[in-house]
């Protein structure tokens, strides 16, 4: 296969154009370095040195001409390697002027894209042929360092404090707006307390059976979405044909066993119907119906949604997280659901965007007696991995509550409770919600005296 590409892509002519140009006005060299992140896109190694000494020149603010360029790669010993002063004022005289510098830059990164995907190639070649390859880490290799050359994430991920400072201040100058750093749910308390949910946390709710937490899960999707916001919501055991009849059930608040019944439908709740659909055709909601799916194939998704979508995507839901298929060699289902907790993490952050994956709950919380406060969900009920606990900001429990007359045999179902049982940047606190069963809806508590005004609610986005 070599003979395809003895040659590797280069442009030796523009990478000299280039560097005459600069030397004509070295003033576009701020422009020409947004073009040109490092040394490596020019072919040619004195092409480099040129170019880093350049860099140097600029960012101290110093004069960039030969002489200039001739003492820092003396200093450095490789000015007899260029070829001395007349190499680099040979490449002042290749141009007359600096007019199409940014051309020539275009030109240089495109061939350095294709050099390097000649790399990245090879790679994935080498792991395909070692004894112990897995397919699903070489195919996940190969697809990130693609993704990484295809969104320019190739660099330093060092950050300057003062930098980060002026992203909490402007956070903290747009919640005296009451506006939200992170993805808004639309639910007061929540929003209070997480300021939204912020980019690149991985946020587990989970509950037993019944109490409703793909419906609360659809309610946050469906309330960002009608913000304005682009949400991709996976279902691994609803089609979207189902998840959409509970969309329009709550946005409508139509009862939703009327989709399962069929027969006669009001003409004034169909036109309601009609009404909610179209606003629902209007929002950034999309829904992935997939029945078998791995962690590695959602981070694919993800990765291709958001080129697709111009780089917007501001929240992801996982229904759920054990519907995940685990590798097929892993030693244990712990081992598994371990791995794939992890890798939900790691979409949160490469992406940079919130996951809220919703998980079950070990069996053992039906078994600690009748009361609703034996059966209050802990952190260590999370079925199946103490990692999920690990790997999430935050995690949320849904939980019934006693009524309110004493009794002890019986539940008002109307009401639940969000335990926030894990808040790494803020508060644990129990948030009250309304729960009309009949609509899969959830709502503020009318009854809840206050909104969530502690001091510690703002929990921001300091560790992006």
């Amino acid at each position: 296969m070599s003979e395809y590409y003895l040659e590797y892509p280069r442009a030796l002519d523009a990478e000299v154009w280039l560097l005459g140009g600069i030397l004509q006005d070295p003033k576009i060299l701020g422009e020409i370095s947004l073009i040109l992140r490092h040394d490596a896109e020019f072919y040619l190694e004195k092409h480099q040195a040129v170019w880093n000494a350049m860099v140097k020149l600029y960012r101290e603010d110093k004069p960039i001409d030969v002489l200039t360029i001739a003492d820092i790669l003396e200093k450095e010993g490789k000015l007899l390697a260029v070829g001395g002063k007349d190499y680099i004022f040979s490449l002042m005289e290749s141009v007359p002027s600096a007019a199409n510098a940014d051309y020539y830059a275009g030109i240089i990164r495109d061939k350095y894209i294709l050099r390097t995907l000649i790399s990245t190639s090879n790679e994935t070649i080498k792991e395909s042929l070692a004894p112990a390859a897995v397919t699903e880490d070489v195919l996940q290799a190969a697809e990130k360092r693609i993704f990484d050359l295809t969104t320019d994430q190739v660099k330093e991920n060092v950050e300057h404090a003062g930098e980060v400072a002026k992203d909490v201040m402007n956070m903290l100058a747009m919640r005296r707006h009451d506006q939200f750093s992170g993805c808004p749910t639309n639910f007061t308390a929540i929003d209070n307390l997480t300021n939204g949910l912020q980019k690149s946390s991985l946020i587990i709710l989970a509950a037993r059976p019944g109490m409703g937490k793909t419906s609360f899960a659809l309610n946050i999707a469906t309330n960002a979405a009608s913000l304005g916001k682009t949400v991709l919501f996976f279902s691994l055991e609803m089609s979207p044909q189902d998840l959409v009849m509970r969309i329009l059930s709550s946005m409508a608040e139509f009862d939703q066993s009327s989709f399962r019944r069929g027969g006669n439908v009001s003409s004034e709740k169909n036109k309601t119907l009609l009404a909610k659909a179209n606003e629902l055709s209007t929002m950034q909601l999309y829904l992935d119906g997939s029945t078998e799916i791995r962690a590695f194939d959602l981070l694919s998704k993800c990765r291709v949604f958001k080129r697709k979508h111009n780089n917007n995507l501001d929240l992801v839901v996982v229904d759920y997280l054990q519907m995940i298929k685990a590798r097929t060699d892993v030693e244990s289902r712990e081992r598994g659901v371990s791995e794939i907790s992890y890798s939900l993490k790691l979409l949160a952050k490469e992406l940079k965007v919130p996951v809220l994956a919703l998980s079950q709950l070990n069996r053992k919380v039906e078994d600690r007696g009748t009361q609703t406060v034996g059966r209050r969900p802990q952190l260590s009920d999370l079925r199946d991995s103490g990692s999920i606990e690990q790997d999430a900001d935050m995690v949320w429990f849904i939980h019934h509550q006693k009524e309110k007359n004493n009794k002890d045999d019986g539940f008002d179902d109307k009401f639940r409770t969000l335990i926030v049982a894990k808040n790494r940047n803020g508060p644990t606190t129990d948030i009250e919600l309304e729960f009309h069963k009949e609509f899969t809806t959830f709502k503020d508590c009318i009854r809840t005296s206050a909104p969530y005004t502690g001091d510690g609610g703002f929990s921001g986005a300091y560790n992006q």
